[in-house]
């Protein structure tokens, strides 16, 4: 299976190829895209480079979706430097999930913007060139709806590059909580500092994102925690407890007095993770805002 090292590496050297057979570096569908901009997010210094299996994000979005059906966090998605997320395990070759633009004027996902790329086949740079990565606003470009065979297509695929945006932010999210993730870096050393070397990209600037488990973690968070975080992650909805007068946050009841405990995470995912029942999917209402 291909690491985010291997992709990028490919990457540049398709970009390469197409430009010498005369690609339109500067080509793009109206949303501040093209391979001239894919190439300097793959080479910026300051681009954060993370992989994810499937599973990770997939279990990161439904731990997003409790926080924010609760009401609590807006699903945040605060992009200071560029960030290329590689899911090695997605669709045949693996995929990126990118995003470069920090000027935007909201943090939620459902209205931010992030691009996805397939891993350039080789073979087909000398008719295709190498791909742009698309949007989910650049699949109501004329020119893209005219590449698939109908509507649906479309809107499948628009959906899917929605979803992704989805799953971006929320491994950023998960990656918040540093005792839950571990991040190792990814790919050989050797590899590393090739690509440091030839395209000066930092070697420490490479990271994998797992949940941080094993059983030394477990003896660690027994030790540090206490017994009462040794279970499976999860989220724990608000509540009221008696109280008195002089407490922070409280509120009189029927006569007595209350305080109001703001829903918080228990548990690690050293000892697994629980899937709510009551997580809600985005709507579509949700989705387009």
């Amino acid at each position: 299976m291909t690491n985010i090292c291997q992709a990028i590496e490919h990457e540049l050297l398709c970009i390469k190829r197409a430009e010498s057979l005369g690609q339109d570096m500067s080509l793009g569908f109206g949303s501040d895209m093209s391979v001239a901009m894919w190439r300097y997010i793959l080479l910026s210094p300051e681009t954060m480079r993370i992989e994810v299996s499937r599973d990770f994000a997939r279990a990161c979005v439904q731990l997003l979706q409790n926080a924010v059906h609760e009401g609590t966090i807006a699903p945040t998605y605060d992009i200071k430097h560029p960030i290329v997320m590689f899911l090695p395990d997605f669709a045949e070759k693996g995929v990126f999930v990118l995003n470069h633009n920090h000027r935007k004027n909201t943090n939620d996902p459902s209205k931010h913007q992030a691009w996805i790329k397939d891993v350039t086949p080789i073979s087909k740079i000398p008719e295709f060139g190498v791909s742009i990565p698309l949007s989910e606003n650049d699949i109501y470009n004329p020119e893209i709806i005219k590449k698939f065979d109908n509507v649906a297509d479309a809107t499948e695929m628009r959906e899917g590059i929605s979803d992704m945006n989805v799953m971006l932010a929320a491994v950023l999210y998960v990656m918040s909580q540093p005792n839950f993730v571990s991040q190792t870096t990814v790919g050989s050393n050797s590899v590393r500092k090739k690509l440091e070397k030839k395209n000066g990209i930092p070697k420490e600037r490479w990271s994998r994102i797992q949940w941080n488990v094993g059983k030394h973690v477990q003896r660690e968070v027994r030790e540090t925690m206490g017994e009462e975080h040794c279970t499976a992650l999860h989220r724990v909805r608000g509540f009221y407890r008696t109280a008195k007068s002089h407490y922070n946050n409280v509120k009189k009841i029927d006569g007595k007095w209350f305080q109001w405990i703001e829903p918080f995470w228990r548990g690690h995912p050293a000892f697994g993770i629980v899937k709510s029942s009551y997580a809600p999917n985005f709507t579509e209402e949700e989705k387009n805002g």
